[in-house]
C-alpha cells in the first residue's frame, strides 16, 4: 500500500470532496482521484461511491478511514517528538478567538505542557485586525483565527476546517414550519458575525450564492449560541461547539448548503520560532482533524 496513496486517500475521506482535498493537498483534484483510484485497484475494493454531486465512503472506505487515522496520527506524534526535541521558549504568546480558545486549544496546550513544563503561556482574545498587528510586532507569536489574514508581513497556515449546520431550537420550530429547502432556509431571521469584507463571513455560510435574513449581527460565538438556545434566530455554529446540545434535544440542525469553519495559523513572516512552537500547531491541527 502506496503511503503517498493512503495520504489522498485520507483527505478526500475527511472532506467528502476530491476538489477540496485536492485543495489541501496542493495537488490537481485529477491527481487526487488518480491516486484513489490506484489504491483501490491494489486493494481490488471500491473505497469511495461517486455522483455528480455527492462523494461518500463505502463500508470497506470507513474501515480504511480509521486505520489510516491511526497510521498517520503515528507519524505525526513521532514527528512532534522529534522537532520537541529543540528548546522550548520560556513563555509562548498566541493570540486566539472565543471559539477556537475554548474547544480546540485546550487539549494541545495540554499535551505542550506534559513536554515543555517550563513554558508560560499567554492568551489573548483579539479582534482580527489587532491580532495581525500584534504578530506583526512580534507582541504575538502565534494567532489563530477563522480566515486567512491578508497582511503581506505575516505568513498563513490552513490547519483545517470544522463542520458547520444552521442550528434552531425547539423553541424556534415550535410552531412554525421546518424549511423544507434552501429558499425556506433563508427566509428565517438569522444571526451572523459582521462581514469580513463585502458579503463574506467568519461562521462559512455561503452568502454570496445564498444570500440570507441578517437580523442580528455578533462578534461573539457565545452570543450566537445564546441566541439560538432562546429562540430568537437561527445561527450557523460549528458541530463541536452544539453537540451537547443537540444530544440533549435542545436544538436540531437544519437542511441547508454544506457549511465549513476554516482555522488558520498565522506568524509573522520570516521569524524563526522555537521547534516546540511547530509542536504547538502541530497538536492544534490533531485537535481540529479530531473534532470535525
Amino acid at each position: 500500500m502506496d503511503l503517498y496513496q493512503l495520504r489522498y486517500f485520507l483527505e478526500v475521506a475527511r472532506e467528502l470532496s476530491f476538489t477540496r482535498a485536492a485543495e489541501n493537498l496542493h495537488v490537481s483534484p485529477s491527481a487526487a482521484s488518480r491516486s484513489v483510484a490506484l489504491l483501490e485497484r491494489s486493494l481490488k475494493r471500491t473505497l469511495f461511491t461517486r455522483t455528480r454531486r455527492r462523494v461518500a465512503l463505502t463500508v470497506g472506505g470507513e474501515a480504511l478511514k480509521a486505520r489510516a487515522e491511526r497510521v498517520f496520527d503515528e507519524l505525526q506524534r513521532a514527528e512532534e517528538e522529534l522537532s520537541g526535541e529543540a528548546r522550548a521558549p520560556e513563555r509562548l504568546c498566541i493570540g486566539s478567538r472565543e471559539m477556537i480558545t475554548h474547544y480546540l486549544l485546550p487539549e494541545p496546550l495540554a499535551r505542550f505542557k506534559e513536554r515543555f513544563a517550563e513554558t508560560r503561556f499567554k492568551l489573548d482574545e483579539l479582534e482580527p485586525a489587532a491580532m495581525a498587528a500584534a504578530v506583526a510586532k512580534d507582541r504575538l507569536d502565534l494567532g489563530f483565527y477563522y480566515a486567512d489574514v491578508a497582511d503581506p508581513a505575516l505568513e498563513a497556515d490552513r490547519l483545517g476546517r470544522l463542520r458547520s449546520h444552521v442550528y434552531a431550537s425547539k423553541a424556534f420550530l415550535r410552531g412554525r414550519k421546518r424549511p423544507a429547502g434552501i429558499r425556506d432556509l433563508l427566509e428565517l431571521p438569522f444571526i451572523a458575525p459582521p462581514a469580513l469584507g463585502g458579503t463574506a463571513r467568519p461562521d462559512g455560510f455561503p452568502d454570496a450564492r445564498f444570500p440570507r435574513r441578517i437580523v442580528y449581527e455578533a462578534d461573539s460565538l457565545e452570543a450566537h449560541r445564546r441566541f439560538v438556545l432562546q429562540g430568537l434566530c437561527v445561527g450557523v455554529l460549528p458541530d463541536r461547539v452544539m453537540q451537547e446540545e443537540v444530544g440533549r434535544g435542545l436544538v436540531a440542525p437544519l437542511e441547508g448548503p454544506p457549511i465549513h469553519r476554516e482555522i488558520w495559523c498565522f506568524r509573522r513572516r520570516g521569524r524563526v520560532l522555537p521547534k516546540a512552537a511547530d509542536f504547538f500547531v502541530a497538536s492544534v491541527r490533531r485537535a481540529i482533524r479530531a473534532a470535525a
